[in-house]
């Protein structure tokens, strides 16, 4: 990659912490390489996400390079969809389940920065969704169901690592589940009833393992929708170790579908939904529509 104007956002906190040598090294490594960098990294999430955002909105960087998990990269699609600045990731967070469907290297900070270095001058397009009337943008799976709820838990858990947060996240959430009230339109199919489960998938992958839509693709222009019907407590159970095979699609009362749009609300055939999450990040209540943008990211993910 020629030298370039590249912003640099650390989550120190990632991985139990590794982000935080991670964050020098990646920094020290770009400079050396003759790029100008900006460290835009701040002491909040809150704080480096509008830093990030205005950096690549006001034409200061030419790359952004994102260190940590699934929520960093979650910012970093967030300050760069719908621009031509490409996000490059160097995957040290306890869940990567994004830089794991594009093929990137995890918890190995030189080979991720050498795949960057590769592709600088050829980035992948891949699709991002776009949720209104939040304003946010995904490039996995947002959940809002039983998996909102179990990954809200997850993400709050800091003593776990890996999938492990997940299974004991499933293990608390169970413990009060109760079936929630749903009413899901995509296209010309209307899903409604009280359900267990409801993911909006444009990555196959969450929760740091799940396949939670097996079949869903990057850079297909389409949506992956699954749902499922009100299960007990005890079936829900029995159904999640298979997730991480995406042995649940062959469930009866589990469907999927695809669309370009999808609007998920709230009725009052069950309890109130969990509040979304995408990518592992808190996005809102229900009602969402969610749209899939086709190309409208690039990312540093090249041979």
């Amino acid at each position: 990659m020629r030298p370039q104007r590249v912003g640099v956002v650390v989550n120190p906190t990632a991985g139990a912490g590794r982000g935080a040598p991670a964050g020098p090294r990646v920094l020290g490594t770009l400079r050396a390489a003759g790029h100008d960098v900006l460290d835009l990294s701040a002491p909040t999430l809150e704080k480096a996400a509008a830093s990030a955002r205005a950096a690549v909105a006001g034409d200061h960087v030419d790359v952004l390079v994102v260190v940590g998990g699934d929520g960093m990269v979650h910012l970093g699609v967030n300050a760069c969809a719908a621009t031509s600045v490409p996000l490059g990731v160097v995957a040290v967070g306890s869940g990567n389940d994004t830089a794991t469907t594009l093929g990137l290297p995890v918890h190995d900070v030189d080979a991720a920065l050498a795949v960057i270095a590769r592709s600088g001058e050829r980035p992948r397009r891949i699709d991002a969704a776009y949720a209104t009337p939040v304003g946010r943008w995904y490039v996995g799976v947002l959940s809002a169901g039983l998996d909102a709820a179990v990954s809200a838990r997850a993400s709050a858990d800091t003593r776990s690592k890996g999938s492990m947060r997940y299974v004991r996240a499933v293990v608390g959430e169970l413990r009060r589940f109760r079936p929630y009230g749903y009413r899901v339109v995509a296209g010309d199919r209307v899903w409604e009833q009280p359900g267990t489960l409801v993911a909006v998938a444009n990555g196959p992958v969450v929760g740091g393992g799940v396949r939670i839509a097996p079949d869903a693709v990057l850079d297909d222009g389409q949506l992956d929708v699954v749902v499922a019907r009100a299960f007990s407590r005890v079936r829900a159970a029995t159904i999640f170790p298979g997730m991480y095979r995406g042995a649940h699609l062959r469930t009866q009362g589990i469907e999927t579908f695809r669309s370009t749009a999808v609007v998920l609300e709230a009725t009052a055939a069950g309890a109130a939904p969990p509040v979304a999450c995408a990518d592992g990040e808190v996005l809102g209540p229900l009602p969402l529509r969610v749209e899939v943008r086709p190309g409208a990211l690039l990312v540093l993910a090249g041979p």
